[in-house]
């Protein structure tokens, strides 16, 4: 048996024994303390990790709702999370890539130059490995030289990329064997705008800048402006929206980078999208309110159509912008297509994990959940020219979609709820209607107890009113016996 050590509390008799231990006891408690002591550390890693994440995967439980392959890249993989695949599933992008950054460090570049480039974008890209491990949520299994070439050729393919294919007006200057991949371009709108497919855009700045020999703060903007084009070309929404947003990126050119005055804190090109279709909003920055309270109910269509309350078109920029006015709810066209559907999950699933965001796309996720429950509630949407459906084979999945990408969704308090004044209007029609019926039924209810009850006052009334009205029709009929006697 080990040896036994007696633990007394401070300031009493060493008589009075708490608890005696042994040596195997103290040593248990000691591995015990050191594990939680690590796990602490871990937990406290974590968290810094997530205050400075902005590339995450997607939570299980909007992978298990939703289909697996909205989130996951097809032809493409960018950044480190599909790595792994890229000797298989991606090797025909693999191959473009390499071309792309030879064809980019081509353009009007000696040999030497090539090298000069190519060694500067590793150097810069290994300046800030840390910084750009920090922005993923996980780690993972490319390290040292692969790891930096990793990030320049992602970043020199979506350069090459957006600058072949961004503005359609123009002829790009580019090899016969890049010309080949525009039948890919469709993929690569949808494989760019992945949450899990992301690398920082500080990396996409720093080797734009390299390649096009120009200073960072002047690359950002003309990146954000030419991905802006490309994605506009791919993308069933309003032009003006991406116009707008070029011209706010023009206009503050240069506090772009400036992180003391920084007026458009981009991370990467989600997030730029993002940012796109909820400018138009213009909701204040207000604090956030100490207590959550849950919205009203806003009911399906069916419901709100027994209520008086109508959906109409609406004539803003962005879908996101949905009014209450008159009895009617004013909705934006969304076109639901393949690339819409990736989209508007991914951004779902980047606000369910970054801290801190604006929930926009997961509210308005939700208002579509609450208003479409069958077919008929989207086919009236569909009449109205308030979604259209794409390559959907009918509007039984697109409902299925709907309800889907609307499910198990968290809101933490109302400054995420951007749709809050149109819920509680939709809720005040609802109970204005509500004390009308109820008016009108208590009425009712006198009129029958008065006379239904004694069926002689019901004869009485109904002969006044026959009274009244045989009056009224003998009056009419005077008057037009008078008028057409005397033409």
């Amino acid at each position: 048996m080990g040896t036994i050590i007696n633990i007394s509390e401070e300031g009493e008799s060493d008589q009075k024994l708490i608890r005696k231990f042994t040596k195997q006891e103290l040593d248990l408690i000691d591995k015990q303390a050191t594990k939680y002591s690590e796990e602490a550390k871990k937990l406290e890693e974590e968290a810094h990790r997530r205050n400075t994440s902005c590339i995450y995967r997607v939570l299980p439980r909007l992978r298990k709702i939703n289909d697996n392959s909205l989130y996951e890249p097809n032809k493409v993989s960018i950044g480190p999370y599909y790595y792994h695949l890229r000797s298989e599933k991606f090797m025909m992008a693999e191959d473009c890539k390499r071309k792309c950054f030879v064809s980019l460090l081509a353009k009007n570049m000696n040999k030497d130059g090539e090298i000069d480039i190519y060694k500067s974008c590793m150097q810069k890209i290994g300046q800030h490995e840390g910084k750009i491990r920090k922005c993923y949520s996980e780690d993972f299994q490319v390290n040292g030289i692969e790891f930096l070439e990793t990030m320049v050729l992602d970043a020199c393919f979506i350069i090459g990329i957006i600058e072949m294919f961004g503005n359609l007006k123009t002829e790009a200057d580019f090899s016969e064997s890049l010309a080949a991949l525009e039948w890919m371009v469709p993929y690569f709108y949808r494989d760019f705008l992945l949450l899990e497919n992301q690398i920082p855009l500080f990396v996409l700045t720093e080797i734009y800048a390299l390649i096009h020999k120009i200073p960072v703060w002047r690359s950002t903007s003309k990146l954000m402006v030419s991905a802006l084009g490309f994605f506009k070309n791919g993308m069933i929404i309003s032009d003006s929206i991406f116009n707008s947003m070029e011209r706010y990126i023009l206009i503050h050119d240069e506090k772009i980078m400036d992180l003391k005055h920084r007026v458009l804190p981009v991370l990467h090109l989600l997030d730029l999208v993002s940012f796109s279709l909820t400018m138009p909003l213009n909701i204040p920055q207000g604090p956030r309110p100490s207590l959550f309270v849950k919205p009203p109910p806003i009911g399906c269509i069916s419901k709100l159509r027994l209520a008086g309350i109508k959906v109409s078109p609406g004539k803003k920029r962005s879908f996101l912008e949905v009014k209450f006015r008159k009895g009617s709810i004013e909705m934006p066209n969304i076109a639901i297509d393949d690339l819409m559907r990736c989209v508007l999950l991914n951004l779902v699933a980047f606000e369910q994990c970054h801290q801190g965001s604006r929930k926009y796309f997961t509210v308005y996720a939700s208002f579509l959940d609450s208003l479409v429950n069958t077919s008929e509630d989207f086919e009236y949407l569909r009449k109205r020219n308030v979604i259209d459906n794409y390559h959907l084979a009918d509007d039984s999945k697109a409902v299925d979609f709907i309800n889907r990408a609307g499910k198990d969704l968290v809101l933490t308090d109302n400054y995420d709820f951007y749709l809050q004044e149109l819920y509680e209007d939709v809720e005040k029609h609802h109970y204005q209607k509500w004390r009308l019926w109820k008016w009108a039924s208590v009425k009712w209810e006198s009129f029958k107890r008065e006379y239904f009850d004694k069926p002689w006052l019901l004869l009485s009334a109904a002969g006044g009113i026959l009274l009244v009205v045989a009056t009224s029709f003998q009056a009419v009929m005077a008057f037009l016996t008078y008028k057409y006697k005397n033409c």
